[in-house]
């Protein structure tokens, strides 16, 4: 099934709000998960749609990220059921954080060229001795 730009405008709007590809694509009218993927590598157009809504997806996850982490703990909790809050939240913030880390490394632009870069320079000096190569014997 041939993927629309509509189709991939909606499926960047799903990604833009938190969702998975793959929880996307099994509403009703929607193209196959391998349609979606092939479409993005054959058309520059559909894959830059794509980028896009992924790099939208991850700043939706550091939003989730703020929210995980600040939210209150019910304290009236029992004190292990309080624990496994903590371990669960530290979990999904571990998992949100590494998505993260790789759909957006550049920032919401996604452009590596915005990045401070590293200015160093290295110079090196030939001592004008000859090399010499061993034989292959």
């Amino acid at each position: 099934m041939a993927v629309t730009e509509d189709q991939m405008q909606a499926i960047c709007d799903g990604l833009a709000e938190g969702k998975s590809l793959t929880q996307i694509v099994k509403a009703d009218g929607m193209p196959s998960y391998r349609s979606v993927t092939r479409a993005v590598q054959k058309d520059e157009e559909l894959y830059e749609m794509y980028r896009k809504g992924r790099v939208l997806q991850a700043e939706f996850y550091a939003d989730q990220l703020v929210d995980l982490a600040t939210a209150p703990l019910d304290e009236t909790a029992d004190p292990r059921q309080l624990n496994a809050e903590v371990q669960r939240r530290r979990l999904e913030i571990d998992t949100l954080k590494w998505t993260f880390a790789r759909i957006q490394p550049y920032g919401l632009r996604d452009k590596k060229e915005d990045q401070p870069q590293n200015n160093s320079i290295t110079i090196s000096w030939d001592n004008g001795e000859p090399v010499v190569e061993p034989a292959d014997g």
